[in-house]
This record gives C-alpha cells, structure tokens and sequence, in this order.
C-alpha cells in the first residue's frame, strides 16, 4: 500500500512540539486510511528540556508504525557514545556537558545526582533499554527514489552509496554551498535555516528550523510518488502548541 513520508527536523528535546505534530500526524494519516512513514531526522537529544520524553515519543512511534525511522544525528550519537561505551574520554563529556546540551538531556533523565560517567550510563543502561536500543538501531541514510533523507547532508563528491556516516551526521560545507547537480535531493536538518522556515537549494531541502529556541518545528510531508506535498509546523508560544499546514510552493522537484 502507499504511504506518505513525514519527515520532520531536529527536535532537541522539545516533547512539548513534537507530541502534537505526532498527534497531527496521526490525525491527517488516519483521515487518509494509509498508515504513515515517520522519518527524525535526527538529534532528538540535548539543549531542549525534555530529551527523554522526546525520544519516549520516537520509541513510541517506532513500534506503531513500523515503517518509521530514527536517523542517527550527531548528538544522538554524542549520547549512544557516552552512555555505552566502556571508557569514555572525560575532556569530549565535559564539553558535550556544559556547551553542546548534555547537561540537560541529563537533568530530563534524573542522572545528575548518579555519580560519575559510569554510573551515569549503568543507570542510563538500567532503566532505559529501549531508548539504547533506538539509538543503537538508528541509521544514516534513507534513500529513496528521487528523495535522500539525513541528519547534516552528503559529500557532493561521493556517490549517494559511497558516503561517510560521519559526514552524514556532521557535514556542512562543502554540501551547503554546492550549487550542482546530485543524484537525490537531499532532505536534511542539523544546521538551522536562517529564517526559521524550510528552504530549498537545487539539490537540497533544509527543515531544521531551530526548534529548541524559536519554538518550530518543522515536518515535510512526501506522497509515495515523491511529489512535496505540504508542510506541518508545531509552533510554541506562551505555553500553548499551534499546529499549522502550509502549502508547499516552491519546493516541487524537477520532473
């Protein structure tokens, strides 16, 4: 049966937006009688204030649409590392710590009074096997016919099949600026857009939107014949979560 893809931005721990984009989506799926693709495209983690109940929500969803997808971003995979490795390096902790939003993924967990690292990630282990187990089975890259979906984007130099898992998670230049063609246009989030709204290059769609502080998430909505259909913004104000469904103009593909 076709589907409909939703893929939505980074979300850094804003459950608060992404529990009613997930209901909309239930919602426009449901009146449309085809369960739908749900693509995270990636740090679901950090900075935000309620990390655990975000990726609750993606485990969640995992299980009840099991097409659905967790693409691994760089602070989930800062967090995967943290948490599961045997030593961990002090120095890259700290900094994730106190600069890159560990300290409140943490604080979302209830880990800051567990000691150190390792009896932060035995209790972690402990108490949240299935959030482990999301990380641990979350991927790169989605690729699709005409369509890529990835947390960062892609070396332009590199076949589509040919990338570095890294590069997925981190890249932005050289593939920001590159202004040719690529085999796949590339829905990608980790770099949030300069106008807090969806853009589109020749051969990229960037949905980051900087949820953790403008309060919007972003969620591209694909047919199965990959024709962008629409856009679905949860948008954070004042304690009250509004969601709204814009046209997607401009952001057709080439036939």
């Amino acid at each position: 049966m076709p589907y409909t893809t939703y893929a939505i931005g980074d979300v850094h721990g804003r459950a608060d937006l992404l529990a009613p984009l997930l209901d909309a989506i239930g919602r426009e799926a449901g009146a449309s009688g085809r369960e739908p693709r749900v693509l995270f495209l990636g740090d679901i983690v950090d900075r935000g204030p309620s990390s655990r109940q975000a990726l609750d929500l993606v485990c969640h969803t995992l299980e009840i649409w099991p097409r659905s997808r967790l693409i691994r971003g760089n602070h989930d995979a800062y967090f995967l590392d943290f948490m599961t490795s045997d030593a961990v390096d002090e120095v890259r902790f700290t900094k994730w710590l106190l600069r890159l939003g560990g300290y409140e993924t943490l604080e979302s967990y209830g880990l800051l009074a567990d000691g150190d690292i390792s009896d932060i990630a035995s209790a972690f282990r402990a108490n949240f096997a299935r959030h482990v187990e999301a990380l641990r089975k979350s991927v790169p890259i989605i690729v699709d016919n005409r369509l890529a979906y990835v947390h960062a984007g892609v070396d332009p130099n590199r076949p589509i099949t040919e990338q570095d898992p890294k590069d997925m998670m981190m890249i932005r230049e050289p593939f920001l600026q590159y202004k040719g063609e690529l085999s796949h246009v590339v829905v990608h989030g980790h770099t949030p857009t300069s106008n807090c709204l969806p853009e589109k290059e020749r051969c990229r769609i960037a949905i980051d939107t900087g949820a953790y502080a403008t309060g919007r998430l972003t969620c591209l909505v694909v047919s199965a014949d990959e024709r962008i259909l629409h856009f679905l913004f949860a948008i954070g104000a004042a304690g009250h979560v509004e969601i709204t469904r814009e046209e997607a103009d401009g952001f057709e593909l080439a036939a």
